[in-house]
């Protein structure tokens, strides 16, 4: 982008518009970053905001959504690869001989079912939370740049087109007590208590964003079962129980396993790692790190004053002065994801690295011109 602050409105909604997946996330990422910057000039960049972090939650999702973190050994897992004459793969498995022309090639076909799967999941995830967030956002921006001291009668207006309840029933309550948290930190001039409502709005949105996605993760990993399962039916009655059993042991456990290992390894790679743009690689698996040479905590925010943070970071396991336990082994599993993402916020709030641009001036231009860049992004 960069826009000026009137046209992210349209500009979001032009984003949301896109059915092309792959450019789609290179402008919501971009867009993330320019409604971060926004967001900094109202209430201070020397606090990451969520739409900070967001950038570079979706530039990583970007990864998966091209299918960039796809190695090479793929097939492997699923019976060694093709025959020089490009058939399937011989004495993958051997029920009653060798595997029919139709099962060999669908064990063939598997990795690139379980990506395209996981692909569109994660498309249409990171599309769910932007078209919700990016708008809200925006209008912010735009109700409050160049108000120093913005009232209540602002806040209100902003507020307004929010759904009351709770985000798992479709409802904005949480995103209404982030915002309200983002206001008051325009009006806060002590610096520690403004961290503190800058982390807790933060951490909110972060929870109802989480929410949003939670079927989304969960069928991302779920992925290799679904794939597995439509691959090979069962045989609906037409042989004996006891062949089908046999074809189950020895055809699809045998399937599901190397699929699940397989699997284990790219989210591993991919869905289980953050790449930040000190060039750093967070493991979501391992426990959050202090940034080298620093406290795990910007100073602002290592310890925590504000009762209604204190009780969010304590219902999560994040409330004292240890990252430990917060490596989340089920990222399908809310509270653990959270419990990390409110780790993660904590410690890099204050990374003046974290407000860096996800793209190169050359690729900036392009994806603005509506071209996917050539090379690695």
């Amino acid at each position: 982008m960069s826009h000026d602050e009137s046209t992210l409105i349209p500009c979001v909604n032009d984003i949301v518009e896109l059915e092309d997946p792959i450019l789609r996330n290179l402008l919501i990422t971009q867009c993330y970053h320019d409604l971060a910057c926004g967001l900094g000039r109202l209430f201070g960049s020397e606090n990451a905001n969520w739409c900070t972090f967001a950038t570079w939650a979706s530039k990583t999702a970007g990864r998966f959504i091209r299918q960039d973190d796809v190695p090479v050994q793929l097939r492997k897992f699923l019976g060694g690869g093709q025959s020089a004459e490009g058939a399937p793969p011989s004495g993958s498995f051997d029920l009653f001989g060798p595997p029919t022309e139709e099962e060999g090639w669908k064990l063939l076909e598997l990795p690139d079912t379980v990506l395209e799967d996981v692909s569109d999941l994660i498309a249409r995830g990171n599309l769910k939370v932007f078209s919700e967030l990016g708008p809200v956002f925006a209008r912010m921006i735009a109700l409050y740049e160049g108000c120093e001291r913005p009232d209540a009668e602002r806040l209100a207006k902003l507020l307004e087109p929010l759904a009351p309840g709770p985000s798992y029933d479709g409802g904005q309550d949480l995103l209404k007590s982030a915002l309200t948290q983002y206001h008051a930190a325009m009006l806060e001039e002590d610096p520690d208590a403004k961290a503190e409502l800058i982390l807790l709005g933060n951490g909110r949105i972060g929870l109802h964003e989480q929410t949003r996605l939670q079927p989304y993760i969960a069928g991302s990993i779920n992925a290799p079962l679904r794939a597995v399962a439509a691959a090979f039916p069962t045989t609906g009655g037409r042989i004996s129980k006891t062949i089908e059993a046999a074809i189950h042991e020895r055809l699809i456990r045998p399937a599901v396993a190397r699929v699940e290992a397989l699997w284990r390894e790219l989210a591993t790679k991919g869905m289980m790692r953050l790449s930040l743009p000190d060039g750093e690689i967070l493991d979501l698996a391992e426990d959050v790190t202090p940034l080298p040479g620093n406290p795990l905590y910007p100073c602002y925010l290592a310890t925590i004053e504000d009762p209604e943070l204190h009780e969010m970071l304590q219902e999560y396991g994040a409330h004292d002065s240890t990252s430990r336990g917060s490596g989340a082994s089920d990222w399908a599993d809310l509270p653990e994801r959270m419990a990390y993402i409110l780790e993660l916020f904590r410690s890099r709030q204050c990374d003046d690295c974290m407000r860096e641009p996800p793209f190169s001036r050359d690729q900036h231009v392009e994806i603005l011109a509506g071209r996917v860049p050539d090379g690695e992004l």
